[in-house]
This record gives structure tokens, C-alpha cells and sequence, in this order.
């Protein structure tokens, strides 16, 4: 008999449930650590490349709202990109609605500053958790691991935007166009 994650049903960060895949279970304190800071980060990279301003406070409030969000989205056994579109969408509605950027260019940034966090994250994590001698299924059992494995993550995240802000690389100007 084999012993491996699939016979558990555990597979990467998913679990199965009723033959729905779901994300294992964060606590609060991970929203706090993780989700959060990568849903600012995501913000601040994709206004950045498109030259769209956004209030520093209407950040704060649509990361914490969308962190808040996600740590029970996380709970629902729908598949697990389905729940980052669901993300994307509610985070861009709610740009939107703080800071009056027309829905498609908030749409188009929030995109691209994931697909950002996501390439960065997908580097990163398998290299950490290497380093440290854990696998993914150690993130499911010890929920402060996760938090220690995204620190790199975040730290390439924050060099990359203040990069972007001091060469004013920007991808499409968008911020000519927001009214």
C-alpha cells in the first residue's frame, strides 16, 4: 500500500472534499502576515506599472477587506483558481468603489500585479522550502511556517516596486486616463 500525499489526498497546497479541491485552512493571524501584505503589494505593483494613482489609504482598506475575504473564501471547496479570479474581481469592484478608477483599468491592474506576486511566489517558495528541508504539506500542519516562507517572497515584492518607482518603468500610462 502506498503512502504518498495523493492517497492522503493532500496535493500541493490543496486538499480534496467530496471531490472538490480546496485550499488547507489558514488561521487568522496568516491573513494578518500574509495576505495582507501581498494584497498591498499587488495593488501598489499594478497601479505602478500603468502610471494609476491610488490613495495610499484606499490600499490599506482594500487589502485588509480582501485579506479578511480570502481567509474565508480559503474555507469554500471551489477550485482553488477559481477562488484567485473571485479575489481578483472582488479586489478590483472594491478599488473601484474607494477610489473611483474606472473598473477596467482596476481590473487590468489588480491582473497584472498577481500574475506579478503569483511568477514571484512560485519562484521563491520552492527554493525556501528546499533550504529549510520542509515540502509543502509541512505548510499545511504548521501554519507559522507559511508566514516564514512568504518573507522572501515579500521582500523581492517590495524591491521589485521600489524599482519600478525609481526608473518610472511603467508598461501602459493609464494614469492620463483614469477620468
Amino acid at each position: 500500500m502506498s503512502n504518498s500525499i495523493f492517497d492522503k489526498g493532500l496535493i500541493g497546497h490543496y486538499a480534496t472534499y467530496w471531490g472538490l479541491i480546496y485550499m488547507f485552512t489558514l488561521p487568522w493571524y496568516a491573513a494578518i502576515f500574509i495576505s495582507i501584505p501581498e494584497t498591498f503589494l499587488i495593488i501598489l505593483i499594478g497601479f505602478a506599472l500603468f502610471n494609476s494613482s491610488i490613495n495610499l489609504k484606499d490600499s490599506i482598506v482594500a487589502a485588509v477587506a480582501i485579506g479578511m475575504i480570502s481567509l474565508f473564501l480559503r474555507r469554500i471547496p471551489i477550485y482553488p483558481g477559481l477562488k484567485v479570479l473571485i479575489l481578483i474581481l472582488i479586489l478590483s469592484v472594491t478599488i473601484t468603489l474607494f477610489s473611483q478608477i474606472k473598473l477596467w483599468y482596476s481590473f487590468i491592474s489588480v491582473t497584472l500585479g498577481a500574475m506579478i506576486i503569483g511568477a514571484i511566489e512560485n519562484a521563491v517558495m520552492p527554493v525556501v522550502l528546499m533550504s529549510i528541508s520542509k515540502n509543502v504539506n509541512d505548510l499545511a500542519i504548521n501554519p507559522w511556517l507559511n508566514i516564514g516562507v512568504f518573507q522572501p517572497t515579500l521582500l523581492l515584492a517590495i524591491i521589485l516596486f521600489l524599482l519600478i518607482k525609481k526608473l518610472n518603468f511603467v508598461l501602459y500610462d493609464l494614469g492620463t486616463k483614469e477620468s
